[in-house]
């Protein structure tokens, strides 16, 4: 389902992986995220603010936050994602003020990697604690040099920002459960904030309309449907099932986003491909047309 909170099933404290032309919908999880730019320029969302990253510049994301990644075609990028509790005596006291990098610093992250990676898959006696300390210490490095924030420091203005992303993310989950009568309306209700703000908001922090939004849910279970019909429901019960007004606009909307109709749609088809080999049933933002390298 695209509901936004993201869960990693493996045992593996870690993980790593190279994308091309690497583009997720607006998602969180409790692991920490090391995004390096290998080639190319990526936009990288976090909260509220876009962040454009060239070619050896780097990002952390903290646990917890909401964020999504958009490379331009022709990029690459490495991500490492572990656990939070392998720095949780530095995160307990203080956080970064940017998820921007030094330069020194993001050099480091392609080698932790591959390290990484390899270490995965040889498994040598004691591989695990291996991981554990090299990403500790090269967290150590990043939050003794990089500018930090303290929680206890945290302003009023920063509350009340939390406060709307909590929101957004309980709207999320509003979304998933009532996609299929769901209003613009009603979502800027559900936030408290007025029909024009919630517009800027939505798209800010999701990338996409509201509307776009809605509609990729309302279409993944729509596909949902048509490959488990059994019912013998017809397309236009599906289409007013799953909220859309018209079947010329379920028609039009399901070409536009998976590139047939609903009756061609081939067997093996996925609206998204999968970010991390260990999930299993989980959210998978990762949208199709990135290319996991390796």
């Amino acid at each position: 389902m695209l509901a936004n909170f993201e869960k990693r099933e493996g045992k593996e404290r870690a993980w790593t992986g190279r994308y091309e032309n690497l583009h997720n919908l607006p998602h969180w999880h409790l692991e920490f995220e090391l995004i390096y730019i290998e080639k190319g320029s990526v936009t990288v969302s976090l909260n509220h603010t876009a962040y454009d990253l060239h070619s050896r510049e780097a990002a952390l994301i903290e646990s917890g936050e909401i964020h999504y990644i958009k490379g331009e075609p022709g990029s690459i990028t490495s991500i490492l994602m572990f656990d939070g509790s392998i720095i949780q005596e530095i995160t307990r006291r203080a956080q970064l003020a940017s998820p921007l990098l030094d330069s020194w610093m993001a050099a480091l992250i392609p080698g932790l990697c591959q390290t990484v990676k390899n270490e995965l898959k040889e498994k040598q006696p004691f591989y695990e604690l291996k991981i554990t300390s090299l990403i500790r210490s090269l967290l150590v490095d990043i939050y003794r040099c990089e500018a930090l924030s303290t929680h206890n420091l945290v302003e009023p203005k920063a509350n009340r920002f939390h406060t709307s992303m909590e929101n957004y993310k309980n709207l999320l989950s509003e979304i998933e459960e009532k996609y299929s009568y769901l209003t613009f309306a009603d979502a800027s209700s559900f936030m408290g904030l007025s029909q024009p703000y919630f517009s800027k908001f939505f798209k800010n922090i999701s990338g996409m309309t509201f509307s776009r939004y809605l509609n990729i849910i309302r279409l993944e279970k729509a596909i949902d449907m048509l490959r488990h019909n059994t019912k013998h429901l017809s397309i236009t019960e599906i289409a007013t099932l799953c909220g859309f007004d018209t079947i010329r606009h379920f028609n039009r909307t399901f070409k536009e986003m998976t590139g047939f109709s609903p009756r061609e749609l081939p067997e093996d088809y996925v609206l998204t491909s999968r970010s991390i080999k260990s999930m299993k049933g989980n959210f998978n933002p990762t949208l199709s047309g990135s290319r996991l390298l390796d």
